[in-house]
């Protein structure tokens, strides 16, 4: 019985009023044919033209029977073009409305998703715009924020059309799928500050896994609020970590005995202009040589620095890194089993060698860092 009830699409009004205006072209254009004598595309050009009520007069009709069909023709369409009309405006609005709100699914490929939302989005949309991550195919931020929230959110990051909303929890699957993970670049996880730390990690955990399951192979980077939390984010599947108050420690701590140090790091974060470090894959050819020969080399061509040798994140699977006798870690792969999906965590944590000696051969690396020439200009 089921196989004979009509999609939803052809429920609709809209559908209902554009299959009556097809019906009253095709018997106002059969009649106009039989009535005038004209060919069957002049016949169906005057219905057209009748109906919207253009009216060019290219073709009219000199029989009594077809000025009345002329009649009827203008009097319908009147009626159901400007309905349609109003019915494709009100679906341009609603779906508007509904953008902004954050209810759509995103149809777009290769962007970055923000799980999440603390003090530090700005800055960090910032240096991805610095880094031109964002400017093909935008940015999706999916947060539980109020909607004055948001709408303020969007004037600030001044993303224009590349911004998208996803409202909700980010460790509700059906939520995070809105933001399609699967076709993003790069995903965020964030601390939220409107949460207690342990609840906030407990979402990031969550959140961590949906992705993973989603998009296995995306690279994910993710905050922890609290440090005994940081073996499972990883565990669930992120790529790495960033603490920003070990951060903030360490630059403290480096001051006290190199004191230009933080004018340093600002340039090659990008803090005052263009990000000065940069990553630069290694070629066949490059993989050919040695570090000293790579760097003299790439000083003598553009001025940049040769800094650390990278070597891509291997892959990871869950059950590589699960201890057995962990409960959070059984729930975590008992959770990736009851929804049939895989266990494999894409990567996690390149490997970075820093100054290398000249002789290091770049054999089984896969990029450099560098700094570029000039980067940051002269901090204040």
């Amino acid at each position: 019985m089921n196989k004979f009830l009509l999609p939803d699409w052809m429920r609709g009004g809209t559908f209902k009023l554009a299959l009556a205006i097809a019906i009253v072209l095709s018997l106002s254009s059969t009649g106009f044919y039989l009535i005038e004598g004209h060919s069957p595309l002049e016949a169906f050009w005057w219905s057209v033209v009748t109906m919207t009520t253009v009216g060019y007069g290219d073709i009219v009709p000199f029989t009594v029977s077809g000025k009345m069909l002329g009649v009827l023709v203008m009097a319908s369409g009147i009626g159901l073009v400007s309905t349609l009309t109003g019915n494709l405006a009100s679906l341009l609005v609603e779906r508007k409305a509904k953008k902004r709100k954050g209810l759509l699914e995103v149809k777009i490929s290769g962007h970055v998703i923000i799980l999440g939302w603390n003090s530090s989005v700005p800055g960090l949309v910032r240096g991805l715009r610095e880094n031109g991550l964002l400017e093909r195919d935008g940015l999706v931020l999916v947060t539980d924020l109020a909607q004055e929230r948001r709408d303020e959110i969007a004037f600030q990051l001044d993303l224009g059309e590349r911004l998208f909303f996803v409202a909700g929890k980010i460790a509700q699957e059906n939520v995070v799928h809105k933001a399609r993970p699967d076709n993003a670049s790069l995903v965020y996880i964030l601390r939220q500050d409107n949460m207690p730390p342990h609840e906030s990690d407990q979402q990031s955990i969550y959140a961590a896994l949906t992705v993973r399951g989603m998009a296995p192979k995306v690279p994910i980077y993710a905050e922890a609020a609290q440090p005994e939390n940081r073996v499972h984010l990883l565990r669930a599947g992120v790529t790495d970590l960033i603490d920003r108050g070990e951060i903030s420690s360490g630059v403290l701590a480096l001051l006290g005995s190199a004191p230009p140090a933080w004018n340093l790091l600002q340039s090659m974060l990008g803090l005052h202009g263009r990000p000065g470090l940069a990553l630069r894959p290694l070629s066949t050819e490059d993989k050919a040589s040695s570090w000293g020969e790579f760097s003299r080399g790439l000083r003598r061509k553009d001025g940049s620095l040769a800094l650390a040798l990278c070597q891509t994140a291997r892959s990871l699977a869950l059950e590589d890194i699960l201890d057995a006798g962990s409960a959070l870690d059984q729930f975590i792969l008992e959770l990736f089993q009851s929804h049939g999906r895989e266990t494999k965590l894409g990567s996690q944590g390149a490997s970075v060698l820093v100054n290398p000696p000249d002789s290091q051969p770049l054999a089984g690396y896969d990029g450099v860092l560098l700094l570029r020439a000039g980067a940051g200009g002269e901090n204040p």
